[in-house]
């Protein structure tokens, strides 16, 4: 299969063409910086705002994208119509309406952009809502859409999973106790990008179309789980014992009050209660159409070490001092009760 990859060096981006090229795909990537992002890759340059000529002229069996600008996203469906044989499009679960069912699936009510909700999610849902309908609309073959959630893994540019394996190594060299968030028996779901990317190319290769869920991890893990996972991955190898790391869960409404003023992105994962219930998105039909889903102790392993094989120095963009990481814990410790 020819594939283009529309972008390719952001986080799925990249999964997407390494996935693509391991399974003897041929492979071409389309950015400003005409660089591709994994050696094998044709890189072509342009702008998908203002300089589409690279992509006049060729063919491709199939494209994906990413982009979240719906005036684009329906332009570069328009000139790719006919001249690539599917379109892949990656949308989000967050354009689901947050006043829907405890358990949405593809058919469940989706926002509108004229209600205005006072909702951190809501522009970026609405662009997304409009970029689907801008390529089911311009785009005259197959489309494959894939509504995510949150994406972890190697690579992952948050480091906001990624600190959780390094977090439990640190305490299982120092014995220092660690903070965990709310309710630990709260079921949770995330997906590792690569299975996102493995399952589109193998979708898009096969042929397929229409509109799913794909969200991980396949099963019902609860946040205690996947603490546990990245625990043991942290100790394989440490030499050091199987002693349990002390985790001290602290109530959600306490985290709320004393994390004012840190960004979500620079917090530790944690699933807030009051988002779309992550644990209660149906992937069943993502799934029957071939979605699997690796195991949390081989995520966790990997983003450990890939962690692990960044430059000497490299700091974790999210995560807790451990001044101020104590200091919450002290703060737990003496709230009233």
């Amino acid at each position: 299969m020819k594939l283009l990859v529309l972008g390719g060096g952001g986080f799925l981006g990249y999964h997407v063409v390494a996935e693509a090229l391991a399974m003897g795909h041929e492979v071409s990537t389309f950015n400003r910086e005409g660089e591709a992002p994994v050696e094998g890759a044709e890189a072509l340059q342009g702008d998908r705002q203002d300089d589409l000529s690279a992509l006049r002229g060729r063919t491709w069996d199939a494209v994906l994208d990413t982009f979240s600008d719906p005036e684009a996203v329906g332009e570069t469906a328009r000139l790719l119509s006919g001249s690539v044989g599917a379109y892949g499009y990656v949308s989000g679960i967050s354009l689901y309406h947050p006043d829907g069912p405890a358990v949405v699936d593809e058919g469940s009510p989706l926002r509108r952009a004229d209600e205005g909700l006072d909702d951190a999610l809501q522009e970026r849902s609405i662009a997304k809502l409009r970029c689907e309908e801008a390529v089911r609309e311009r785009f005259s073959g197959p489309v494959l859409i894939s509504r995510i959630g949150i994406m972890v893994g190697p690579r992952d540019p948050t480091d906001r999973f990624s600190w959780w394996p390094v977090r439990l190594a640190r305490t299982l060299a120092e014995g220092d106790e660690v903070l965990a968030p709310g309710d630990e028996n709260r079921p949770v779901q995330f997906s590792d990008a690569r299975d996102i990317a493995s399952w589109m190319v193998r979708t898009l290769e096969a042929g397929g179309s229409g509109t799913f869920d794909a969200v991980g991890p396949g099963r019902e893990v609860s946040i205690a789980e996947v603490l546990k996972a990245c625990r043991d991955v942290a100790a394989e190898g440490a030499g050091v014992g199987a002693g349990e790391p002390e985790i001290i869960w602290a109530g959600e409404e306490f985290l709320r009050r004393n994390l004012v003023g840190i960004a979500e992105e620079e917090r530790p994962l944690w699933f807030p209660e009051d988002q779309i219930p992550f644990r209660a998105v149906d992937s069943s039909r993502a799934i029957e159409a071939g979605l699997r889903f690796r195991s949390v102790e081989e995520t966790a392993r990997d983003t450990l070490a890939w962690v692990r094989s960044r430059p000497q120095g490299a700091e974790l963009r999210c995560g807790f001092d451990p001044s101020f990481e104590r200091e919450l814990l002290r703060r737990w410790r003496k709230r009233p009760v």
